[in-house]
């Protein structure tokens, strides 16, 4: 693993993402405003449409994004990961790709400081903004690490059912989000686009599944004794 490229990668990917998260704050040019207008017209018709059955299954969808259930997605694949390939790079993949995830979103959030949505709040208020999402970043980040992990290591069709896994799963959290009230279409847009750049970096320079070349044999083979 390369420290200084790393570096620059959280770099970039923070500097995109606050760029990202200003603009959508505070519109200046056409295509910003017209993202401002959907934002709000989306999550105030998500806000007018909400019935007693979407409000229940979407707070259990949205808790598969929270800090709590991340935590022990990431504890229980960096353990299964360590028992199957014996190798400590997958478990340093997935460890840098959520400790600079979780910075990442805190530096970018504390920075861009956007406000919830202007519709009524599901949920208890939350300490942090709304760009970009946290829940949204992070199963995106876990669940396409865990794939990514999966489908480059096994064999066999079940493997891929980890990639349904990986695009089902951060549009789950993500339109619970929004249907809660927690976040603008362009905040989720913003998690999108942070993951897009954080996990192809942290797997080129972690090199999760690099393995060493066998040592080549310096003895050379046995003679065959022929016999008449």
């Amino acid at each position: 693993m390369k420290g200084a490229p790393l570096l620059a990668a959280a770099v970039l990917t923070a500097g995109l993402g606050v760029a990202t998260g200003v603009a959508a704050e505070s519109p200046k040019t056409g295509t910003d405003k017209v993202a401002t207008v959907g934002d709000r017209t989306i999550t105030h018709w998500l806000a007018v449409h909400r019935t007693p059955t979407l409000t229940r299954v979407s707070s259990v969808f949205s808790s598969l994004g929270a800090t709590q259930v991340v935590l022990i997605v990431v504890l229980t694949a960096c353990v299964l990961a360590l028992a199957i390939t014996r190798s400590w790079r997958p478990v340093i993949f997935i460890a840098v790709l959520m400790v600079g995830e979780l910075a990442l979103f805190l530096v970018t959030a504390a920075i861009v400081k956007r406000p919830r949505p202007d519709v009524p709040n599901l949920d208890a208020k939350l300490p942090t903004f709304a760009y970009p999402s946290g829940h949204v970043a992070a199963t995106l980040c876990i669940w396409i690490g865990i794939a990514v992990l999966v489908i480059g290591s096994a064999r066999g069709w079940w493997r891929w059912l980890f990639l349904v896994l990986a695009i089902a799963m951060p549009i789950l959290v993500a339109s619970s989000r929004m249907y809660r009230g927690e976040h603008h279409p362009t905040d989720v847009l913003g998690s999108v686009l942070f993951a897009a750049i954080w996990i192809p970096a942290v797997y080129a320079l972690v090199r999760p599944l690099h393995r060493a070349s066998p040592a080549i044999a310096t003895e050379p083979p046995a003679r065959k004794v022929i016999t008449i």
